[in-house]
């Protein structure tokens, strides 16, 4: 049997195994499954992570709010304090109207309750630009002291440095964990191709005995593998993709409010990445935990031959 016609017949004998050993079959795409699914998930969220830590730090303002006792001229007298201020680049005068208009526009209606809010609710305030990112800390310490007048000084870098944190103990954690499953997965696979072959051993003996190549063995068991890899692979993007959906839609309208412009990425945005990032995790471990089985098993043949030749 040779050419195409050969590597027709092959595959099908691979394609056969896997509904012969539904059981083992099944056992394989699950744990790629959720190995990928871990994947994707981590990966999306590390993504939605970086993008609320650019939004944080976009934001690289300081919120200096005046007490509501204060005349027009102290709070003159305030902010003329905060400009002469080394680390400040600039600053602008928010006041409570402007910072009521501000609220509303940002959230478009999703509390009715704002619409009814007085303007004395929401206090006057200076919005202080900082000159650098290094004079950061140092410009709220100044401000903090500066003037009695100042109730609370507001920002949004330890929200950026506790995003920052997460992100990274996430990403670490996620590479253990997903190390970890994808060596399972492996051997999953391998447990499986290695199943199959033991069930056709007589078979397996009858294509050495008349001089079949170990490339001809090999193939089936290497089209299984790489089946079940690319089924793991199809099931987990569907997975992730309904999953992070899910997820999106139920908390969009609260990230919106709670944190402003940010939304969460788009799923097809990240599709560019994560589709053939998927099927090459899922070919690569599906032909890896095939070869590393039949590899073995005809070592293991070979060796068993010798010593009973001898």
């Amino acid at each position: 049997m040779r050419g195409s016609s050969g590597r027709v017949f092959l595959t099908r004998m691979g394609l056969r195994n896997i509904r012969i050993n539904r059981t083992m079959s099944v056992a394989s795409v699950l744990v790629l499954v959720s190995c990928l699914m871990l994947i994707g998930l981590v990966f999306l969220a590390a993504v939605n992570l970086n993008g609320m830590f650019t939004e944080f730090s976009s934001r690289n303002v300081i919120m200096v709010y005046l007490r509501p006792s204060l005349e027009t001229q102290q709070m003159a007298d305030i902010g003329r304090k905060i400009d002469l201020l080394e680390g400040v680049r600039s600053c602008e005068f928010i006041s409570s109207a402007e910072a009521k208009r501000r609220v509303l526009e940002k959230n478009q209606g999703d509390f009715a309750l704002l619409n009814g809010i007085q303007e004395e609710f929401m206090p006057n305030a200076f919005e202080v630009f900082p000159a650098s990112q290094a004079a950061f800390s140092e410009t709220v310490r100044q401000l903090e002291a500066l003037d009695p007048g100042i109730y609370r000084v507001g920002h949004f870098q330890e929200v950026a440095n506790q995003l920052a944190a997460i992100e990274r103990a996430l990403t670490i954690f996620g590479a253990a964990v997903i190390g970890i499953l994808m060596l399972v997965s492996v051997f999953i696979i391998s447990s499986t191709v290695q199943a199959t072959m033991y069930s056709r051993q007589q078979e397996i003996k009858v294509m050495k005995s008349v001089g079949a190549a170990p490339a001809f063995i090999r193939w089936p068991f290497l089209v299984e593998g790489v089946v079940l890899g690319l089924m793991g692979s199809a099931a987990a993007l569907l997975v992730v993709f309904l999953a992070y959906m899910g997820v999106v839609k139920a908390l969009d309208p609260l990230l919106g409010t709670l944190l402003g412009g940010f939304r969460p990425a788009p799923f097809t945005t990240q599709l560019k990445l994560l589709l053939p990032g998927f099927f090459a995790v899922g070919l690569l471990t599906g032909s890896l935990g095939s070869m590393l089985s039949i590899t073995r098993y005809l070592k293991e043949k070979v060796y068993e031959k010798s010593e009973l030749d001898e």
